[in-house]
């Protein structure tokens, strides 16, 4: 590591899609950036980005389902950059599946990442900034699925209901130490594999029918939205929900 001043962000899901082009922003707005995922191997393209020239950045193994994998991944992240002021709870599970369908396994699979990972995840964030003695930032990545109802999302949309949820206790429970905790809610993001998913012309109309400004946002206006609230000069911006969906939470 370099003598570097900049500000340290640690991003979840790094490897792909929203995750990837987060990690990215940050580090062209002069972050040193710490990029998470399953499997550090699975981040090898991103590391190679030109974005990542300039800065620091690292390439941290961390699997939310594992209690002493957050541990030893925010360590990592905190050692490899030598501190952290901002993390994006980013990375989940998605499911689709009708509620009278689901298996005691699959809520599991979904709770376990996008939940209680990113509950223990944030644990370890605050009490890294608590004990270095300063404050920091943390957004979690929710979704319009957490405000609105939808059928066949019921596991995913009550995990992200409780993203939005726990953004604000954490808010509250941290604010005494200038721990400032946010959620961006995004509507169907454009990302490279929902691209795929959105070639079907009827699927996609069923789903921009529902955003009155008629299109998905692109991931950098979902990064974008990230750094806005991940920026220190937002000081007094905690427990708020962003969402960033066309207008569709707004019907």
């Amino acid at each position: 590591m370099s003598g570097s001043a900049n500000r340290r962000a640690l991003v979840t899901g790094a490897s792909t899609g929203l995750g990837r082009e987060t990690a990215l922003s940050f580090a062209r707005a002069g972050y040193d950036v710490a990029l998470a995922d399953i499997d550090a191997g699975m981040l090898d393209p991103v590391m190679k980005d030109t974005a990542l020239v300039n800065v620091n950045a690292v390439a941290v193994t961390l699997d939310l389902r594992d209690e002493d994998s957050i541990r030893s991944g925010c360590q990592a992240a905190i050692d490899g950059l030598g501190g952290l002021d901002v993390l994006v709870n980013n990375a989940a599970v998605p499911l689709h599946r009708a509620a009278v369908d689901v298996t005691w396994d699959e809520w599991d699979a979904v709770v376990d990442v996008n939940l209680k990972g990113a509950y223990f995840l944030s644990g370890r964030f605050a009490a890294h900034c608590i004990e270095a003695g300063h404050g920091g930032a943390i957004v979690n990545i929710a979704s319009t699925h957490g405000m609105t109802g939808l059928a066949g999302r019921s596991v995913y949309g009550i995990t992200k209901g409780g993203l939005i949820q726990m953004s604000r206790m954490h808010a509250i429970e941290w604010a005494e130490h200038g721990i400032r905790v946010n959620a961006v809610a995004p509507t169907t993001v454009m990302t490279e594999s929902r691209q795929e998913i959105l070639k079907d012309p009827e699927r996609r109309a069923g789903m921009l029918a529902r955003i009155p400004l008629g299109d998905f946002p692109e991931p950098a206006e979902i990064a974008s939205a990230v750094l806005f609230l991940a920026a220190p000069e937002q000081k007094s911006v905690t427990g708020h929900v962003l969402a960033v969906d066309g207008g569709l939470t707004a019907v």
